[in-house]
C-alpha cells in the first residue's frame, strides 16, 4: 500500500493553498509519479506516518487530517489529472502492496463499508488476469482502480488531495507545529530545503510552497505570517545568519540583491 499512500503524502502536500471553486489545487498535477512509485525508500516513511507507525513530515500530517473527507466524498474535488494519476498508483498498489492495503483498510475503513465491495470485485478480476494479461492491463488503465477502496485511495493518490482552497489574509497554518529544532539541528534535513529555495536541488511539496512566499515574507517582515510562523522565522533566520553564512549570502543574492531588507535582519540577529 506503500505506494498509494506515499504518493499522496509526498506529492501533495501540503504546503498547498487550495484554489477557489471547491477543487483541490492542481499545483502538483505534473509530478513524476514513476519516480515516486519506483523508490520504496521514499515511500515507506510516509506510509508509516499515515498508519501511525512512525514520524510524520508536515505533508504527511496534513494528509492524515483529510483522509476522512477523501473517504466520504469520493474524491469529488479532484482534477481529471489527479484522478488519472490515482488510477496509475492504485494499479501499482493492487499488484504490489497488498499488505499495506490491508493495513490501510483496517485503519480507515474498519467496518468494511467501502473496502469489502472493491476487494470482492478485485478478487473476481484477479483470476482473469492470469488468462488474459493484456486485457487486464487495458482494464486497469481504464477504470479498474475503482475496484479497490476507491474513495480512500483515489483521494490519497490525487495529486493535491490534501487541501480545500479558501481565501485567507495569512499564510496557511498547516505547518505551524513542525519541529524546527529537529530540522535546524540536522544539516541533512536543513540543507535540502535551502538548496530548494536557491533552485539548486529538488523541492519537497512544502519546500515548493515556502519558495513561493519567501521573498514576500522577507520583504514585508512576515506581515501575513501567523504568530507561530513569525516566531519560527526569527529562529530560522538567527540560525542561518549565525551558522550558515555562505548560504545566507546566497539567499540574499537571490532574494534581496539590492539589500533592501537583509541588512535589517543581519543587524537584528547580530551579524553586524
Amino acid at each position: 500500500m506503500n505506494t498509494c499512500i506515499v504518493l499522496c503524502l509526498i506529492a501533495f502536500v501540503v504546503a498547498v493553498v487550495g484554489r477557489p471553486g471547491g477543487q483541490y489545487t492542481d499545483r502538483y498535477d505534473n509530478i513524476n509519479l514513476d519516480e515516486i512509485l519506483g523508490n520504496r525508500r521514499l515511500l515507506v516513511p510516509y506510509i508509516h506516518c499515515v498508519l501511525d507507525e512512525g514520524r510524520c513530515t508536515p505533508d504527511g500530517r496534513e494528509l492524515k487530517s483529510h483522509i476522512k473527507e477523501a473517504l466520504e466524498n469520493d474524491c469529488a474535488k479532484c482534477t481529471e489529472n489527479q484522478r488519472n494519476g490515482s488510477r496509475r498508483v492504485i494499479s501499482y498498489l493492487i499488484n504490489h502492496e497488498q499488505e499495506y492495503w490491508n493495513k490501510l483498510a483496517a485503519k480507515y475503513d474498519p467496518t468494511g463499508k467501502y473496502s469489502k465491495k472493491y476487494e470482492n470485485e478485485y478478487r473476481a478480476a484477479q483470476g482473469y488476469y492470469y488468462y488474459n494479461k493484456e486485457s487486464t492491463l487495458h482494464l486497469m488503465q481504464n477504470g479498474f482502480p475503482r475496484i479497490i477502496m476507491k474513495t480512500i485511495i483515489i483521494c490519497l493518490m490525487s495529486l493535491a488531495a490534501v487541501v480545500i482552497a479558501y481565501p485567507r489574509e495569512t499564510y496557511t497554518d498547516r505547518f505551524d507545529n513542525v519541529n524546527l529544532d529537529e530540522i535546524l539541528e540536522n544539516r541533512r534535513l536543513l540543507v535540502p530545503y535551502i538548496k530548494c529555495i536557491l533552485d539548486q536541488g529538488k523541492c519537497s511539496p512544502d519546500g515548493k510552497e515556502l519558495k513561493l512566499h519567501i521573498k514576500e515574507a522577507l520583504s514585508n517582515d512576515c506581515a501575513k505570517c501567523t504568530e507561530k510562523q513569525k516566531s519560527g522565522t526569527r529562529k530560522v533566520l538567527t540560525h542561518i545568519i549565525s551558522n550558515e553564512k555562505d548560504y545566507w549570502n546566497e539567499l540574499k543574492a537571490k532574494y534581496d540583491p539590492d539589500n533592501n531588507f537583509s541588512k535589517k535582519y543581519e543587524k537584528e540577529y547580530g551579524l553586524v
